[in-house]
Formats: C-alpha cells, sequence, structure tokens
C-alpha cells in the first residue's frame, strides 16, 4: 500500500511576521517558551520543565519526541483522538469511545497518559485532551526512571496545558467543516501586575459537530482558566483550573457483521435515537509552587486533583438466533466516578567537582487514583437488521430515565485504584566539557493495586514494591550530534482473581535496553532521532487454563480465573525527523518497525504470534511550504499521509479467530494564508475516502470495528489582537 498523499494545513503563524530574530528561552522554573520563525515551531530543543529534567533533547539519553502547538494548528487536530500520533514514530490510537477516551499504543503496549508531568491515567480516562487547552505534547519512550517507575515500559505521553507566558497576546479562532462542525476558541494571555508579578490566562472553547455516523451529535464546552504570581523574584506560584463538559448520542459507533469488517456503509449507526445520551463533567485543578533555592537549584512541588464525572448509558450486541444479519442489541447502565489525587515534590540542580558537573534530580512522588463504575444491564435495546435499520425505538420500551444511577449495591458495581508512594533519585554526570554524559538512578516505589465487583466477591488488594534502576550515556560527537544508552526499568502491581484467591499475584514488570543516534541539521533548523529498543515484559495476566472459571458456588459471575505468568517481547526501530529542510519547508517524517510477539502463555498457540494492538509497520510524512516572498508570500499548503502496516487488534479476546487487520492509509491535503494578525486554512481530510477502520473479531466469528471519518473538511480562521 504505497500511495501519495497531499494533505492540507498551515494555520495560526501568528508570530511569523511579528518575530525578527530566532528565540528560545528556557524558563528556569517550568516551560520552555518558543518564538522565533516558522521552522522553530516544529523543531523544539528543550523538553518541558514538567519533565524535572535539565538536559536538552539532543543530550538526553532517551527517545523523547515533542509536538508544538503549531503543528496541531496546522493539521488542524481538535482533540488527542484525531492524528496526534501521526508526529511521532510508532504512536497509534486504537478504538473504543472516541469521543470520550484515547487508548494509544507505542512499542507495542498501550501507554499512559500525564498531564504536566503527573500521571492522570484511569479507566477509561482521562477525557480526551482538546487541542484548546494543549501547549505541546511529549512522548517519552521507554519507561523514563526520571518521571515514574510504576508503568507500562512502553512509555507515556505528557501533555504541557497552556500557562500565562507574561505577555499580552490573545486571539480567536473558528472552525468550521463537514457534518456541522461549528467551534469557537478564545486564547487571552495577558499581564495583572506587570514585571510579572501577575500573570493570567483564559483558554474557552464551545464546540458542536454532528458525524457520519447517523443519529449522532456531540457537544463540548472548556473553561481553562490560570493564574502565575510571583510574589519574589525567586518565588512562582501556577494555579490552573479545567472543567470539560461533554454531552454525546454514544461514547463509540462500533458496527458488527458476520460479512466482513468494513461490509457496512460508512454512515451506518447502530445506536437509536431514543437510547439515553451521555453527559461527562471533568474538572481538574493543577497547583504548582516553584522556589529558586541558590544559584540554579530550584525546589518545585505541585499537585493535581482530578474529578470526572459520567452519567449515560451504553449499548452492546451480538448475533444470537439463526438469523446472521439480526443483531440483538442489550441496554446498560453507564455510571463512573474517577477521583485522582496526585501530588509530587523534588529538587534539581548542579554541583561541580573539579571538571565533572553533577546535574541531579531528587524527590517524592505520590498517587492516588480512584475508578469506581456501574455498567449493569438493564434492559433490551431492540434487534436490527444490520443491513437496513429502522430507527425509533419506542421510548416506552426502554428503562426511565430513574434507571440510570450509580448504583454501589448492583452486583457488577466494579470498584479499582492504585496508590502509590515513591522515591527517586537520580544524577547525570558530565564530563570532558559536556562531550560525556552519564546517567545513574534509582527509583523505590510502593503500590497497591485493587480491582474487583465488591458486592460479588471481597476486594484483595494487590501491593508490591520494587527498586528500579536506571542507567544511561550520551555521548556528543560533535555539537549538533550525540548517541546514546539507556537501560531502565518498570513495575507495576495488578489485580488477578487466582483459583486460590489468596496469593498476591507478581507485578508487571518490564525493562527496556535502547541505542539511538540524534543529529540536528543546518544551525539546528531541522534534527533527527534513529533508534534502536528491546522491551520485554513479564507476568502479563493470561487465562489459567486449568481451573477455568470462578467456583459458582462461591462467586456467582462467569470469569476466568488468571495467572501473571505471560510475557510479550518488543524489538524495533524508530525514525523521526523534524523541521525546516529547505527555506519555507517544514515537515514530520517519521518510521517504526516494531516486532511485538508473544513469548509466553498458558495457550501454546499464542506464543510467537504478534501482540494485541501492535502494528508491525508504521510510516507518516507530513508536508508544510510556505512561500515567503513574491506575489505569493503568505500562501501556503500542505500534504500528508498515515500508513499502517501489520497491523493487529487490541481486542483481548481468546484469539480464537485472526485478529489481523488490514493496511490503514489515510491522505490529507491543504491551502492556507498567514498574515500579520490574520490566517485561514482550508484541509481535505482522507482525500482518496478510504474506508478507514481499526477494530477486532469476537470469539463468534462475527466483526466488529469503528470507521474514522470519510472524505471531510476543515475551515479554521483565526485572528490575534
Amino acid at each position: 500500500m504505497k500511495n501519495v498523499l497531499i494533505c492540507a494545513s498551515a494555520l495560526g503563524t501568528m508570530l511569523v511576521s511579528a518575530q525578527k530574530k530566532d528565540t528560545i528561552k528556557s524558563n528556569d522554573i517550568e516551560e520552555v517558551v518558543v518564538n522565533g520563525r516558522y521552522y522553530q515551531k516544529y523543531k523544539l530543543n528543550e523538553v518541558s520543565g514538567s519533565l524535572r529534567l535539565q538536559t536538552p533533547l539532543i543530550e538526553l539519553p532517551q527517545n523523547v519526541q515533542s509536538i508544538s502547538g503549531q503543528v496541531l494548528n496546522d493539521q488542524i487536530t481538535l482533540n488527542m483522538s484525531e492524528g496526534i500520533v501521526r508526529n511521532v514514530s510508532g504512536a497509534r490510537k486504537v478504538e473504543h469511545w472516541d469521543n470520550v477516551y484515547s487508548n494509544v499504543f507505542m512499542r507495542g503496549a498501550s501507554i499512559a497518559t500525564y498531564m504536566n508531568g503527573m500521571n492522570v491515567s484511569s479507566t477509561w480516562g482521562p477525557i480526551n485532551p482538546d487541542a484548546s487547552i494543549i501547549d505541546r505534547i511529549e512522548f517519552v519512550k521507554g519507561p523514563a526512571g526520571f518521571m515514574g517507575s510504576m508503568g507500562d515500559p512502553a512509555g507515556f505521553y505528557n501533555i504541557v496545558t497552556k500557562k500565562p507566558t507574561g505577555k499580552f497576546a490573545n486571539s480567536v479562532r473558528f472552525t468550521t467543516g463537514s457534518y456541522n462542525l461549528f467551534r469557537g476558541e478564545a486564547d487571552l494571555d495577558g499581564v495583572i501586575v506587570k514585571d510579572g508579578v501577575l500573570d493570567y490566562r483564559l483558554n474557552l472553547m464551545g464546540s458542536s459537530n454532528k458525524s457520519w455516523s447517523e443519529n449522532d451529535k456531540t457537544s463540548k464546552i472548556i473553561i481553562a482558566p490560570s493564574i502565575t504570581f510571583r510574589p519574589t523574584k525567586t518565588t512562582t506560584f501556577t494555579a490552573q483550573y479545567n472543567y470539560q463538559y461533554l454531552k454525546f448520542n454514544q461514547p463509540g459507533a462500533y458496527l458488527m457483521s458476520n460479512d466482513g469488517y468494513a461490509s457496512l456503509n460508512v454512515h451506518t449507526n447502530f445506536n437509536d435515537p431514543n437510547f439515553k445520551k451521555t453527559e461527562v463533567k471533568d474538572q481538574s485543578l493543577f497547583l504548582s509552587l516553584d522556589q529558586k533555592l541558590f544559584k540554579d537549584w530550584i525546589w518545585s512541588t505541585q499537585y493535581a486533583y482530578m474529578d470526572m464525572n459520567y452519567d449515560g448509558g451504553s449499548w452492546w450486541g451480538g448475533f444470537y438466533g439463526s438469523d446472521p444479519n439480526i443483531l440483538s442489541r442489550s441496554l446498560s447502565n453507564w455510571q463512573a466516578l474517577g477521583k485522582n489525587n496526585i501530588f509530587q515534590t523534588y529538587v534539581r540542580g548542579s554541583l561541580q567537582t573539579g571538571n565533572i558537573t553533577h546535574k541531579i534530580i531528587a524527590g517524592f512522588d505520590y498517587g492516588n487514583r480512584k475508578y469506581q463504575a456501574d455498567f449493569s444491564y438493564l434492559g433490551d435495546g431492540g434487534s436490527i437488521d444490520v443491513h437496513n435499520i429502522s430507527y425509533g425505538v419506542n421510548p416506552s420500551t426502554l428503562p426511565p430515565e430513574s434507571a440510570y444511577y450509580l448504583n454501589r449495591n448492583a452486583n457488577y458495581y466494579n470498584d479499582q485504584g492504585v496508590k502509590y508512594t515513591s522515591y527517586y533519585a537520580q544524577d547525570q554526570i558530565e564530563m570532558l566539557n559536556n562531550k560525556l554524559r552519564i546517567t545513574l538512578a534509582g527509583r523505590y516505589t510502593s503500590g497497591t493495586t485493587f480491582s474487583g465487583y465488591p458486592n460479588l466477591d471481597p476486594i484483595k488488594a494487590d501491593q508490591a514494591g520494587e527498586f528500579t534502576p536506571r542507567a544511561g550515556v550520551s555521548y556528543s560527537i560533535k555539537d549538533d550530534l550525540s548517541v546514546y544508552g539507556v537501560f531502565d526499568k518498570t513495575f507495576v502491581p495488578q489485580s488477578v482473581a487466582s483459583y486460590t484467591n489468596t496469593n498476591i499475584p507478581a507485578p508487571l514488570k518490564g525493562q527496556n535496553i535502547e541505542f539511538g543516534l540524534k543529529k540536528d541539521w543546518f544551525n539546528g533548523k531541522w534534527n533527527s532521532t534513529f533508534a534502536v529498543y528491546e522491551i520485554k515484559r513479564k507476568n502479563i495476566s493470561v487465562d489459567d487454563k486449568e481451573h477455568g472459571v470462578l467456583n459458582p458456588d462461591n462467586i456467582t459471575f462467569n470469569y476466568p480465573f488468571k495467572l501473571a505468568i505471560g510475557e510479550q517481547r518488543a524489538r524495533g526501530f524508530e525514525a523521526d525527523i523534524k523541521g525546516e529542510i529547505v527555506s519555507g519547508l517544514n515537515v514530520v517524517i517519521n518510521y517504526a518497525y516494531t516486532d511485538a510477539i508473544v513469548t509466553e502463555d498458558t495457550d501454546l498457540s499464542r506464543i510467537g504470534t504478534a501482540a494485541p494492538g501492535n502494528a508491525k509497520n508504521v510510516q507518516n510524512t507530513w508536508l508544510n511550504y510556505r512561500f515567503e516572498h513574491g506575489q505569493l508570500k503568505g500562501f501556503g499548503i500542505s500534504a500528508g499521509y498515515q500508513y499502517q502496516g501489520g497491523r493487529q487488534s487490541w481486542f483481548g479476546t481468546t484469539a480464537k479467530y485472526d485478529q489481523s487487520l488490514e493496511d490503514y492509509f489515510d491522505t490529507n491535503f491543504g491551502i492556507s494564508y498567514v498574515a500579520k494578525k490574520f490566517d485561514v486554512n482550508l484541509l481535505l481530510n482522507n482525500v482518496l475516502n478510504r474506508k478507514l477502520y481499526s477494530g477486532y473479531r469476537s470469539d463468534d466469528g462475527s466483526y466488529a470495528w469503528i470507521y474514522n471519518a470519510p472524505r471531510n473538511w476543515r475551515l479554521s480562521i483565526g485572528y490575534k489582537f
């Protein structure tokens, strides 16, 4: 599947004309502020302060890819469920409840979500981060012990939210497009007390859009105020509050058929307009206090509180009768609460011992993430012919509104969470005039994970404590060329229903060995990163074939016993190129080869098969050219494509049937114009109008999938003042 694509985008180049000089300024306390010519908005040289590091990307012994807000604007990306992952080698979003939740896979496994350096992952959460509050996104590949050692070894992505910049910079944006998309944004950034004493920022967003699927509509509101207060020259306090409200017809537009993937019209929808709609309210508070101690030593403390509330229902279906085209739908409650409390405190700075510099980070992390849900069956949703759907189920036959509430006495009321404390120290040793950098680090984490149905069987918390080392080396062959290697470990306590129900299962353990090469080209206008790695994931939960299902005399639900003995291995090669290749031409080009397989399982037929959710080959290209002179000055064209080959379903079936998916190829093309205060961007997505989907095959032989949008357009208009 080798096609060429032409794609669009080029928007909000607000600062292109406004800046005369290239400047990259790293704020000692929090984040990197990037100004200047256009190429610098694609290529970022530093990680954000939220990653704690004091090291430029080219000197860091790990593959970290940063995506600037400018790239998201040029691609008219609205949230994490869209094409953000196209900008990072090997990262890809798989289906499930696209309106609410993004499930991102990388290096053979699902990765965690961080916001401002804190792990905010939860079951079916957090809510899709919206582009209106995103300053940048950082993809950290591998365990990344400098951030946390309790998580999947594949890595995580870190959302850095917009905060006050200390300048007056206001902008508004309107976006419209296919399927009645109407979206308005305002970004108000300014100063209350001058000289950096008190700054503010307010981000607002409201949107409404239908879908390519019938009977589907989504409304969304975001209110995100923040302030930065500097009572002294050495003290900075930042507070940010995010409120998101979401209302939609269904969480995910799944289609099902016995005739194969993509066998139904792309506009088909199995949801009925009379089924209960879902409302989601998400509130988050981020507080940070940074105190400069002496010289370049800083003490940082931050706290995050997140509260997610889901009020809705969902449907599911199956083919149970003799007619293979008749799908029987069942209706379920969808009530859920998610609460996160996260605290971090750490110091960072440098020491000099002779000709050697020690860059030190040491700190303490605490997290308490809880999720409670009721997905109880509420009634029959009616049967439909998947090839000839009749909408409009009689409301009197459906569960009343009063049936939808979080019933903590329900059999299938689910209670789960994780609580942990962690102590961490890292020393980056710089020698030979910083040509050689050696990183030595260690973290001790004690965590407790629990998950289960307390009304059916007592929940037993699973505890684990682990010391995880980290060692890395980076050597600068030249100022713009470095090589690196890193070894890092991680672990996760896990809840598993065992046959004896007495033994605490072994935690999931992972380790990563990685080597790479980084190069800046043409005075840093663009850069390239090449990496090879091997990740091992041990103690994966697999079915207990010997004992089958839980004893019905003790427990009333029919779930298989689990054993923490499975293993997977992922090996791969990654290449990322980003920046201004020639004057006016900015590119994002990446490729990843990922060989992720099962190496240990109770089902011997699975050994050697592809790991769930993997794609063996992923290649993305995005080109943006802007005319800098002549009559066409300010005009731009964009083009891009996304290719995925060797795809594997992420769904955790028993793999009775082949879970491979056909290759994926998406194309984009756009035109744009940028003036001093005004920009307009027109983008055509899925130019070839292909049926793009991801899905899985059930054990009954039927197929389930979610379509991506067919050919569609977006128009974005921005103005700054």
